[in-house]
């Protein structure tokens, strides 16, 4: 897998984001990443992660959202079509544009089979832990804290904390099926 830092640095990850930034989605998108980056973290001791799938994950979570730009409703398929189309984003390998697109694309419910992806194991792993990473700020107004996440008991338990935890655990619960199936093990939300 290719390493996306080398088509599109920061700068121009961030010209990206601010360009299609609807909705305050780029405080949500830090948000997301930051939530990805610690899921991946407590997954570091029993799977191995490359730096590419790292920072594929970390500009995935940025950018998931930035389809809001053209229509709230359907911001999934618009995200899909802005990668795909997106200028600041010619540099990019298609392969690693459509990985992008992809991962970004399929954080809700349903996952694009137009796409060519691959490995598509790796790229399937990375979309169920940002499917996780999303539910976490469900609402994009919430003060959810993330206190714990860690592999115990064969399960991914993951605590949380703040007003609406309850709405954000129904949100992982609906979403991290598929990590559920790549990974073979349940997920397991605790609201203190």
């Amino acid at each position: 897998m290719l390493n996306i830092v080398n088509y599109l640095n920061e700068k121009e990850l961030f010209s990206v984001l601010d360009k299609y930034n609807a909705f305050d989605i780029k405080s949500h998108g830090k948000k997301v990443s930051i939530y990805a980056m610690g899921l991946l973290d407590s997954l570091s001791p029993y799977y191995q992660f490359k730096d590419e799938e790292i920072n594929l994950l970390r500009y995935s979570a940025l950018l998931h959202d930035i389809g809001y730009f053209i229509n709230k409703k359907s911001h999934h398929k618009h995200t899909k079509f802005i990668i795909l189309n997106e200028p600041l984003l010619d540099n990019m390998p298609k392969s690693l544009r459509d990985n992008l697109a992809l991962i970004t694309s399929g954080h809700g419910k349903s996952i694009d089979d137009t796409l060519n992806f691959h490995p598509k194991v790796t790229v399937l792993k990375l979309l169920s832990i940002l499917r996780i990473a999303d539910a976490l700020d469900h609402k994009h107004n919430l003060n959810i804290s993330l206190e714990k996440v860690e592999i115990k008991d064969n399960a991914l338990n993951i605590r949380i904390n703040g007003e609406g935890s309850n709405i954000i655990m129904k949100s992982i619960n609906k979403k991290s099926h598929l990590f559920s199936k790549i990974y073979n093990i349940e997920v397991l939300v605790d609201c203190n």
